[in-house]
């Protein structure tokens, strides 16, 4: 059977297939607010791409232009910080799961990566490209709106997360902040 699905026909196959790309999308923050058109487009632009626990995605400092979604499974965010005898250690901020992203900053600006990134259990991501999303702004200025706006609340809600770690590391390092 053939259905009238958003300015085309498709099948059934087709139909039920771009109905679960829509619900998957649907669970993701960044994409609260857009319509099921909008994410149908969203979703021509990603791939997904299957980790295996223990990988790392990417390390804090390298480049690369790319958005990841969690669809399933969770990473663990760390940064390098300096240790009390001066020695530098990979340090947990974040532990991010099913629907929430990273590498989202590639899409603000072109700095190189904040953070290192390594899959806890086998995951699946949903990667898009900072050049095709930015052609999918300046064609559907919305979808840039709705993603950005969302974004800025991600971000905001990660820079109190570490504001609240970073406290409580001072506070515990008390001592220390006076001595030269």
């Amino acid at each position: 059977m053939l259905y009238y699905y958003y300015d085309r026909i498709v099948s059934d196959e087709d139909a039920m297939s771009n109905t679960k790309v829509i619900d998957n999308l649907r669970r993701v923050e960044i994409f609260t607010g857009l319509l099921d058109e909008e994410l149908l487009e969203v979703a021509e632009l990603c791939t997904a791409v299957r980790v295996p626990a223990g990988k790392t995605i990417f390390k804090e400092g390298d480049g690369g232009d790319e958005l990841y979604i969690i669809h399933d499974g969770n990473v663990r965010v760390m940064i390098n910080t300096r240790a009390p005898d001066g020695t530098f250690a990979p340090s947990t901020i974040n532990l991010l799961y099913s629907g929430q992203s990273f590498g989202e900053m590639i899409l603000l600006n072109n700095a190189t990566r904040s953070a290192t990134v390594v899959a806890v259990d086998p995951t699946t991501l949903i990667v898009m490209h900072e050049p095709a999303f930015r052609q999918l702004c300046e064609s559907n200025p919305r979808i840039g709106y709705v993603v950005i706006r969302n974004l800025a609340q991600d971000l905001a809600y990660k820079l109190r997360s570490s504001n609240l770690l970073l406290r409580g590391n001072i506070r515990w390092q008390q001592g220390e902040l006076g001595k030269s």
